[in-house]
């Protein structure tokens, strides 16, 4: 549609097709988040039983790129994951099918996407990027991280035999929304290629079978936990936390030092600082060792938190002046992490209040000077930062230098987003669309027999209805 040579096409699919990995890695009895897990799937691949319920659990993960999936136009690059559940040539469960006649993808898929929105609520579908606000959700996969899609389905009560199951991404340029911008009333269908960047598929054996063999994906078996308990870990207010929990200590029983390293992330996040220090002791003896930096990093938080603020200083100190070989022979510098150079003013900060009284003023002094410098440094990094503008509107205020405070504080009030126009958009934006608003909830599991899903032919046609 868009006139490109092939050679361009070509050369898209070939940067696309491996950059990420789809694992079916594993089924969830009842239907639930917290029923039981069988997982890996493969090479042993459970009985699934007629008329019960089950969750599917697929793992997405990036693999040869250095940056976060999409980005770039991230708004309008259309990324879906395509899921077709059949049995003896039917098909019985259907999610990221396409509308026929304007090839438009199924609005109630899973979208490896950033659903952003303008001041009012309304999407950026056409290419505004001047108007982006806020997001309503961010699907975006970082770089060497994972995700996990839930998929609920209902075995037919008929069926007998085997059940298959395929998982594809599929990627194309722009979605059939912003082609109908494009071309107005000469648009007829989306005929953009599709590349299909990875897939995976697996066949359970249903009713009387006994459970079968197949062949696992070419992955370390702890690391298909890892990913799969980083993916539970990243959804933002995860309520799969105790899952994230139970698949990082099947990392550290295979012998991988990342298990009980994220194991401490987990802790960190529930506020379990005994057992993220026990966490990252363990982490210390495995052979291979952790990369040291992140153990330094972790193990600062949980010092800072646990109020032992002078080791937690100068661990950040350590990893702001990259003080590990390794490091500097990969080309780290963490000295242009803002985020770092943040904790440690923050952490500086906390200290100086401890020095309390007219002695000790000269102490206070030099740790509110130290932090003073660190946020400074941030803001070099990224000027807008508003964490360092909050940092030093209280510190210039403690040293009595009310004219820095106050600019300080206006930068950080012009710099925060609006809390209340943010929410005031994410409402008008879950109230107009329900599919997106379906997909931005903590924990999503998507219908693989939803009524009207495209490509699922009416219970009528199909083995069983659910």
């Amino acid at each position: 549609m868009l006139g490109l040579p092939e050679s361009v096409n070509e050369g898209h699919r070939a940067m696309l097709e491996g950059s990420l990995r789809v694992d079916i890695f594993g089924v969830k009895e009842a239907g639930r988040i917290d029923g039981r897990l069988h997982a890996p799937l493969r090479p042993s691949v459970p009985t699934l039983q007629p008329g019960a319920d089950y969750l599917l659990e697929t793992v997405l993960r990036t693999l040869t790129l250095g940056h976060h999936f999409t980005q770039g136009t991230a708004d309008s690059n259309q990324v879906w994951v395509d899921v077709t559940l059949s049995s003896g040539g039917q098909v019985v469960g259907r999610s990221g099918g396409m509308e026929p006649g304007q090839n438009r993808v199924d609005p109630w898929s899973h979208f490896v996407n950033a659903y952003v929105l303008d001041r009012e609520g309304r999407r950026i579908d056409r290419r505004n990027a001047a108007d982006i606000f806020t997001a309503l959700y961010n699907h975006q996969i970082p770089p060497g991280a994972a995700d996990v899609v839930h998929y609920a389905f209902k075995v037919p009560e008929d069926l007998s035999g085997e059940l298959t199951v395929e998982v594809s991404l599929r990627y194309r340029k722009f979605d059939t929304t912003y082609m109908q911008y494009i071309y107005g009333d000469d648009f007829e269908v989306n005929d953009l290629p599709i590349v299909t960047i990875a897939s995976d598929r697996v066949t359970f054996p249903v009713g009387e079978e006994t459970a079968s063999t197949q062949a696992p994906p070419a992955i370390a078996e702890w690391q298909r936990w890892n990913d799969y308990g980083i993916g539970l870990l990243r959804k933002p207010r995860s309520g799969e936390l105790r899952q994230a929990e139970e698949a990082f200590r099947q990392v550290e029983a295979l012998g991988s030092a990342h298990g009980p390293v994220n194991l401490a992330r987990v802790y960190l996040r529930e506020g379990r600082l005994d057992d993220a220090t026990d966490a990252l002791g363990r982490a210390a003896v495995f052979d291979p060792a952790p990369y040291p930096w992140t153990v330094a990093w972790l193990t600062a938080q949980v010092n800072a938190q646990n109020g032992y603020l002078d080791e937690a200083i100068e661990t950040y100190r350590a990893l702001v002046d990259t003080r590990f070989p390794d490091a500097r022979a990969r080309g780290f510098d963490f000295s242009r992490d803002y985020r770092l150079l943040n904790r440690l003013a923050g952490t500086l900060f906390e200290r100086a209040k401890v020095e309390r009284g007219d002695a000790r003023r000269a102490a206070r002094d030099a740790f509110l000077a130290d932090a003073e410098a660190q946020y400074a440094r941030a803001l070099e990094l990224d000027p807008e930062n508003v964490t360092a503008h909050y940092g030093l509107a209280q510190i210039h205020a403690l040293r009595g230098r009310s004219e820095d405070a106050a600019r300080h504080r206006a930068l950080h009030a012009k710099y925060k987003v609006d809390d209340n126009a943010r929410d005031r958009a994410i409402a008008a934006a879950r109230r107009a669309d329900p599919a997106a608003d379906h997909a931005a909830a903590a924990v999503t599991i998507y219908d693989l027999q939803r009524p009207g899903a495209y490509g699922l032919p009416p219970a009528s046609l199909r083995t069983s209805s659910r």
